[in-house]
């Protein structure tokens, strides 16, 4: 049996591992690269959601605590599957009187025992010194801290690592590039139509197809139902990235509550910068790429300035991406819980898998294959047991050593790596270089425009 995965982000990625894990035929398309829409622009966490379960408790929402639960039993999976891109990182809550460490040290001791057996590390208080001492430029006024555990990951290239690993593995077909037009379920299949990206045309068929296009899942859906009524709300959530010297952290630190009631994180980002996110702005399209508006950097930089000295902050990089809710029903998307939606089309041989988070994107995998199995009349198969996604290097190295030459001096990327994605189909767009493997607009918007510059001076020459 073929399946399709329209969309190569996080929730494709999980469906295609979950079929190709099971001996189906997976091909996978996306309009653009490898995790290059949506899933590249989270908060880099692999989480259960603090934020999820004071909803869950506040609220009594069923759908929050299933979501907490599930997401801490997939962050133990997570942090196995790729060691090198994903570890665990230590969070710090400030507490400024003793009703707060009361308060958050409940919600810490619920967040750890929803854990078990898959906890990380037990949280802990530390001391006013101690914290202080880990974010030096932490206003004063705080008795100390209590300490957490999650995850923590580089998100876009464990997208790339993920595809690479499932083409080596079980041969699953990515065609980066490539955009779906029309979709023509038939009594046997289903017909996919798309476009590449110098304007050819591609066909492929398959058994079933799985719309995982994130934000953009309505779109497909209207083009296998026109007029069906949409089922996403959208929320964009935006982040900067900053100078490691104008805010130095030891471990992420948690900004508890800002005005329109979310959680901000401070976090240990790439080549020692600093994350700081997300906001919650309601958008009606999912415009792409998606832009931080002036006042959500004033938003951020304003709330980041109500705990740390950091008048003149440097920020190095800016990028936002968006959150599709599922929701029928108004009120702020601050609320919306993060769970996911698996919509069956049985006449048309399609399945929607829409909203949900990173850190569940296995078990999203697992819920979308296991419709088309009851769809197709087939028992569940168990499947292999995928405990490692590392994929392997060694077709990459040889290219290195072939061609050494660096692309700039200062920076460690060569050509051969270059010739490398180009020949797998996967660099067709500067783009995809620049920040789908080496990430440089996700922390260095000036590192970004000087290799943009030497590569488009010998691109495929």
């Amino acid at each position: 049996m073929k399946v399709i995965v329209i969309g190569a982000g996080s929730s494709g990625l999980g469906a295609a591992l979950a079929a190709a894990r099971r001996g189906w035929q997976v091909e996978v398309l996306d309009a653009r690269d490898i995790g290059g829409g949506t899933s590249t622009t989270s908060t880099k966490l692999i989480h259960g959601g603090v934020r999820y379960l004071e909803a869950a408790i506040k609220r009594l929402s069923y759908a929050d605590w299933k979501l907490v639960r599930e997401a801490l039993r997939e962050r133990a999976w997570m942090l196995k599957s790729h060691p090198h891109l994903c570890h665990p990182l230590p969070i710090v809550i400030p507490v400024s009187n003793s009703l707060e460490k009361a308060y958050y040290g409940l919600g810490m001791w619920l967040y750890d025992k929803l854990s078990y057996p898959k906890n990380i590390s037990k949280p802990e208080w530390i001391s006013k010194e101690k914290v202080y001492k880990k974010f030096p430029k932490l206003l004063s006024g705080y008795l100390g801290g209590w300490q957490y555990w999650d995850g923590h990951f580089v998100d876009r290239l464990y997208a790339v690592h993920v595809a690479l690993f499932l083409r080596q593995r079980y041969g699953v077909d990515i065609r980066t590039h490539t955009e779906v037009v029309t979709i023509i379920p038939q009594s046997q299949g289903v017909l996919i139509q798309a476009r590449l990206r110098k304007g050819e045309s591609y066909e492929t068929w398959g058994d079933y197809v799985i719309n995982a296009t994130g934000p953009w899942a309505d779109n497909l859906r209207q083009k296998v139902r026109p007029g069906v009524r949409t089922r996403l709300r959208l929320s964009r959530g935006s982040h900067l990235v900053l100078s490691g010297d104008s805010l130095p952290i030891e471990m992420g630190f948690l900004i508890p509550g800002t005005q329109d009631g979310r959680l901000l994180f401070v976090l240990p980002w790439l080549e020692g910068t600093v994350l700081l996110g997300t906001t919650e702005e309601e958008v009606s399209d999912p415009v792409w790429p998606a832009r931080v508006s002036e006042a959500e950097e004033e938003f951020l930089l304003g709330h980041l300035r109500q705990y740390f000295d950091v008048e003149h902050v440097k920020v190095q990089a800016r990028f936002a991406g968006y959150r599709p809710l599922v929701a029928q029903k108004a009120g702020p998307t601050a609320k919306l819980a993060r769970t996911h939606v698996v919509e069956v089309w049985d006449k048309e041989r399609f399945v929607s898998l829409m909203g949900g988070k990173w850190t569940t994107y296995r078990q999203m995998g697992e819920d979308a294959i296991a419709a088309i199995a009851q769809m197709a009349g087939r028992k569940p198969e168990a499947g292999e047991e995928i405990l490692s996604l590392v994929p392997d290097w060694g077709e990459l190295d040889k290219y290195r050593q072939e061609n050494p030459q660096p692309l700039t001096p200062d920076l460690p990327y060569t050509w051969g790596e270059v010739r490398f994605w180009e020949d797998l189909g996967w660099a067709q767009d500067i783009e995809d270089l620049v920040a789908g493997r080496w990430l440089l607009p996700l922390y260095d918007e000036a590192k970004a425009v000087q290799v943009r510059k030497m590569l488009v001076q010998k691109w495929k020459k």
